[in-house]
């Protein structure tokens, strides 16, 4: 596992947003956040297996360059979970998940922002990420954050593939 770095409060519409790495109590929220199996499959693909638990989640910190993150908002609310895989200029984008009562009001595409500014932190200059074709909502997300698919790169028909430059240097 790779230490998290601190990200900067980000203020997006006057919600103001931070990152952090991912608690054990953390954890035990996110799990109970994917309702089902079905859920599950759109959050970690065949990685992992229903029913989720803690253990298998915070067994992903034993991979290799893994840094699993949680969005925090200003009162200390876990609202959003990813993490984010580094190998050399590339980070890998998995397990995206928003607090199910939180869904549709715009948090997915702020967490997005501040997941690249994170990889960015960390070394990336290219974000790449795997979404179940048929998760149309997350595509769609990813779409609006400047992914563009890479035809061909899944060797899975159920899985697309993109990626997203990070193009501006921080401050």
């Amino acid at each position: 596992m790779i230490g998290v770095a601190n990200v900067d409060l980000v203020n997006i519409e006057d919600d103001v947003l931070n990152v952090r790495a991912r608690s054990e109590a953390d954890a035990r929220e996110v799990v109970g956040w994917v309702e089902d199996a079905q859920a599950l499959y759109l959050f970690s693909g065949p990685r992992l297996t229903w029913p989720l638990t803690v253990d298998q989640l915070q067994g992903m910190l034993a991979i290799e360059g893994l840094a699993a993150s949680v969005v925090v908002s200003q009162t200390g609310e876990v609202v959003a979970h990813f993490d984010l895989t580094i190998d050399g200029a590339l980070a890998r984008l998995g397990r995206v998940i928003v607090k199910p009562e939180l869904r549709g009001r715009g948090l997915a595409s702020r967490m997005m922002d501040l997941a690249v500014s994170q990889a960015q932190r960390l070394g990336a200059e290219v974000v790449r990420l795997n979404v179940i074709t048929t998760n149309e909502p997350a595509c769609r997300v990813y779409r609006r954050a400047g992914f563009d698919v890479l035809p061909g790169a899944s060797s899975r028909a159920d899985v697309t593939v993109m990626e997203r430059p990070i193009i501006a240097p921080l401050p």
